[in-house]
């Protein structure tokens, strides 16, 4: 299962209750934060391995760890 707390508070969920988001990856690793602190640890804008693998979370979470 992958840790998805946010790297700066440890929550799984912001504030409003939305679950963290993937922002970066750091040596090879997801960075996961909440709404308040996803600007501390976001990705360069145009970064594709952030891209892509912010797109293949939405779909393990979707369809599940399997």
């Amino acid at each position: 299962m992958t840790d998805t707390r946010c790297r700066t508070c440890g929550a799984t969920h912001s504030a409003d209750g939305t679950p963290t988001t993937l922002v970066a990856l750091a040596d090879g690793e997801p960075v996961y934060a909440c709404a308040e602190h996803a600007a501390e640890h976001a990705a360069p804008p145009g970064d594709l391995a952030t891209a892509l693998a912010q797109l293949m979370d939405v779909f393990r979470r979707f369809y599940g760890d399997a």
